[in-house]
């Protein structure tokens, strides 16, 4: 089939080569390219940099924070090892305590029983002292009786008396 000669010079135009059309095509190129980035690119990169600020911040707190923390940790650590050791010098203050306390009532219970074995002592040498001295009495007494029933008459009072004197002395040593 045959085309026409106007057709074909129209598809001719079309598919020509046209420098004025690639100019203005690459111009329209060049001002879209300037407005895009001009309203565009930079508030996105403006955004963008914000964003990468924003998160560059949160690093930066979120090391500190962790840094305060690992030094927090530090002192409660160092908190801890001190309260453990006052806790570890009361026990030991408080045992050496229990231990004086205890050798002070054992000490006093001694001293006490001490005193009171002395005092029983006492108790005892008064006690032998007094039933010494009774029986000295009633060693006299029935002396005395047994004397008067067999020399009734036969010796005077007074060398009676000095007898019972002398026996008195003797039975006591």
């Amino acid at each position: 089939m045959l085309v026409p000669i106007a057709a074909a010079s129209a598809t001719l135009d079309f598919l020509s080569v046209n420098i004025w059309h690639i100019l203005m095509a690459i111009g329209n190129l060049l001002i879209l390219v300037l407005i895009l980035k001009k309203f565009l690119f930079k508030p996105v990169q403006k955004i963008l940099k914000q964003r990468e600020d924003e998160i560059g911040k949160a690093y930066e707190d979120a090391d500190k924070a962790l840094s305060e923390a690992k030094t927090e940790r530090e002192l409660y650590k160092t908190k801890l090892d001190s309260a453990k050791s006052e806790a570890d010098s009361l026990i030991a203050g408080a045992s050496k305590r229990a231990k004086q306390e205890s050798a002070e009532i054992l000490e006093n219970a001694r001293i006490e029983a001490e005193r009171r074995r002395r005092s029983a002592d006492e108790d005892i040498e008064l006690a032998r002292k007094k039933a010494a001295e009774e029986m000295r009495d009633e060693i006299s007494e029935m002396v005395i009786d047994l004397a008067e029933k067999v020399v009734e008459k036969e010796i005077d009072p007074k060398a009676h008396a000095a007898m019972i004197d002398d026996a008195i002395k003797n039975l006591g040593e």
